[in-house]
């Protein structure tokens, strides 16, 4: 498959969009009473939407020139097993090693409890993984199982009756069972439409010649984004919470992530291409998402020893840090994720 260009840039973006989340709440909690990004609190940016898409426009690009049978579907558990897990491990024994000396500098917001194993095998759990960004993860696995077994057990003529048996299972699990239990909240999580959503916007541009006006294109990413900021702030100002629901977030933030992605594939088929400092962001998104919160919390505990009451402080602060979390991620991947991706091509063939 030729690489959609816009597509790494928008992992890009995804994972700009995440570290600017956190970078928020590191302020908040290290940063003393002055307030650079904090005051936009209330707004949460969609950048794991956006990952949910993408993944699942990705599966179906990668999947639709293979011949069908048992070994494309073998192989494609392959390729997202080694691509997820051998990284992820490496930076969670890096976090159980801080649990094992200073156990209250993990999972605070759950009183410090783990699941060590849960959180190696991205196992559902009632507490969060050891590496907290992890519950992600959680996600993509679940989405990658499924799809394993649809290309293992149907054919691709089969995919919109997938789609379609899936998408009713999830609202009827939802509705009727115990959301308390782990599993079953797993398997009927809202979110997992944005998987759903991305695997049928790619059936739709691998198999129909669409053509959109680019000025209209490039304007959706900028009026959803607009939109998902009025709808952030009404849930915020009405119910006086910041975390919004799944159901909620599915259609404030799920269906804008949905329209960017589009509108971005669409443009490059016009000409348009996002900045190449995106794209080059994109190639180690990975690496930046699991490290992103502990270089944040680390540099932000630094930092909680000589905070000040003014803004001055963190108008330096949160942009070192922001470039010290790109910096560690590139470092990562240059380190850990590329060399751990060339060995698994090597066990592949």
């Amino acid at each position: 498959m030729k690489r959609i260009q816009n597509i790494q840039a928008l992992r890009g973006i995804a994972v700009i969009s995440v570290i600017l989340t956190h970078l928020i709440i590191a302020e908040m909690k290290f940063g003393g009473s002055g307030r650079f990004l904090s005051y936009i609190y209330p707004f949460r940016f969609f950048g794991v939407d956006m990952f949910f898409v993408i993944s699942g426009f990705l599966m179906i690009a990668i999947t639709r020139s293979k011949p069908e049978g048992p070994a494309r579907a073998f192989r494609f558990l392959y390729g997202r097993v080694s691509r997820i897990y051998p990284l992820y491990w490496i930076f969670t024994a890096a976090v159980l090693a801080v649990f094992i000396i200073r156990p209250e500098w993990v999972n605070s917001y759950q009183d410090n409890r783990v699941n060590v194993l849960s959180s190696f095998l991205l196992i559902p759990e009632r507490t969060l993984p050891m590496l907290i960004v992890a519950w992600t993860l959680i996600h993509e696995m679940y989405f990658y199982v499924m799809f394993f077994f649809f290309l293992l057990i149907l054919k691709g003529r089969y995919f919109y009756c997938w789609i379609s048996a899936w998408s009713i299972a999830i609202l009827t699990v939802n509705q009727s069972c115990d959301q308390n239990i782990p599993f079953i909240k797993l398997i009927s999580h809202p979110l997992s439409y944005e998987f759903i959503a991305g695997c049928l916007l790619a059936k739709v541009y691998f198999s129909k010649d669409l053509k959109f006006n680019t000025k209209f294109l490039v304007l959706v990413p900028v009026a959803v984004t607009v939109i998902a900021l009025i709808g952030s702030y009404s849930y915020y100002f009405t119910t006086g919470e910041v975390e919004i629901p799944s159901w909620y977030r599915l259609f404030i933030f799920g269906i804008p992530a949905f329209l960017v992605v589009s509108s971005m594939i669409y443009a490059e088929k016009n000409g348009f291409l996002l900045h190449r400092s995106l794209m080059f962001t994109g190639n180690f998104s990975y690496s930046i998402y699991l490290t992103h919160v502990l270089t944040i919390s680390a540099i932000a505990r630094i930092w909680s020893y000589f905070a000040s009451d003014g803004i001055i402080d963190n108008i330096i602060m949160i942009p070192v840090i922001f470039v010290l979390t790109l910096y560690t991620g590139y470092l990562s991947y240059r380190i850990f994720e590329k060399p751990l991706m060339d060995l698994s091509k090597k066990f592949a063939r």
